[in-house]
């Protein structure tokens, strides 16, 4: 029995003000997710402010919710509220995260994936008492959403004018005509960009999703040098071979990772590169103890390992980590490893591997 009585009150009372903000953060994903769906979030994003009743008959929502939902948000910090005059106020730099996936920082897709990673917690809880886990199909068709939603924004910014002229020299041999291979392609944004960017390029999107495959199928209808098949990484093709191959957020949810790479280092051409983005993390947890480290070791646990290990695979989470990233490369038969500081952000890191 815990002697409660007899413990430092101090960090008593300090623990049960960060477990408040763990419900309260809880909470306002809750309330975000409902803006996102009602509109709310969009229309705020295109008007910025209003008392609650005009933000209601504008975005034509029931009063009493609005209210509602704008209150818990300005409490949170997400709207600002003034009181003398009742306007809730969107700041434009927090709009850049909620209204348009138009922003490379949208985070939209986190209030699709959320509340689906949270509605299997039982299943979760159950294998990690009988071992096991909860398969990706379990978390519905709305996931599938979230991710594109969760990716597709940064990649439309950035991929063709950051992340692939970060390699040197690739941008001219993409120009001049290469095979490139998209891995893990989901939705197909990544290969429909790079596609358009460059007409003399053949691009191949993989994935063992037939639901993502037929999404991008039908985002590619009008580009003659895009094909998608719904293939596993094992399925995809080593001859002729590919001069580029990608993966976004992949290698780290995959049963068996390491064959994986071994594959993709087998479909390279010999003078090939393989762009590999993950959640920047260490491998060490000592390296990862602040918030970010939270959302990682939480999102792996509550679908990305857990997925993983449904399928009796390795379950290596989503903060495997550098270190573990560059021992991994080295196994498979990469030459060389290089992570790409100048395009690393907050939350993924991007590796350069070559046979």
């Amino acid at each position: 029995m815990i002697e409660w009585k007899h413990m430092d009150r101090t960090k008593v009372e300090a623990f049960r003000e960060k477990f408040v903000g763990f419900a309260s953060g809880a909470t306002t994903i809750g309330l975000l997710a409902v803006a996102d769906r009602s509109g709310l979030s969009a229309y705020l994003g295109e008007h910025e402010s209003g008392t609650a009743e005009e933000i209601a008959e504008g975005a034509s929502l029931e009063a009493r919710y609005t209210r509602e939902i704008l209150s818990g948000l300005a409490a949170a910090g997400v709207v600002e509220y003034d009181a003398d005059t009742g306007v809730f106020t969107l700041p434009p730099e927090h709009a850049l995260f909620l209204s348009s996936d138009a922003s490379p920082y949208f985070m939209g897709g986190w209030l699709d994936m959320l509340p689906l990673v949270m509605s299997q917690i039982e299943g979760v809880a159950t294998a990690t008492v009988h071992g096991g886990g909860v398969g990706f199909e379990e978390f519905g068709p709305g996931f599938i959403k979230g991710i594109d939603r969760g990716n597709g924004p940064s990649q439309r910014v950035f991929l063709i004018k950051k992340w692939l002229p970060a390699v040197t020299g690739l941008i001219d041999r993409l120009d001049e005509g290469i095979r490139v291979a998209d891995v893990g392609c989901g939705s197909g944004t990544a290969a429909v960009l790079i596609a358009e960017a460059f007409p003399n390029a053949e691009v191949f999107g993989f994935d063992v999703s037939s639901d993502s495959i037929a999404v991008a199928r039908s985002r590619s209808e009008n580009l003659a040098n895009l094909e998608f098949h719904d293939y596993t990484v094992e399925e995809i093709p080593t001859e002729p071979g590919f001069d580029l191959i990608t993966s976004f957020d992949v290698i780290h949810d995959l049963a068996d990772p390491m064959a994986a790479l071994g594959h993709i280092r087998e479909a390279l051409r010999t003078a090939g590169v393989y762009l590999m983005m993950e959640p920047d993390a260490s491998s060490y947890l000592e390296n990862n103890l602040h918030d970010r480290g939270a959302l990682l070791y939480g999102i792996s646990a509550l679908h990305c390992m857990t997925q993983s290990l449904a399928r009796d695979g390795a379950g290596l989470g989503a903060a495997w980590g550098t270190e573990t990233a560059e021992r991994m490369a080295d196994e498979a038969g990469f030459s060389s490893f290089e992570k790409l500081d100048a395009i690393t952000n907050s939350f993924s890191a991007f590796y350069v591997l070559r046979p």
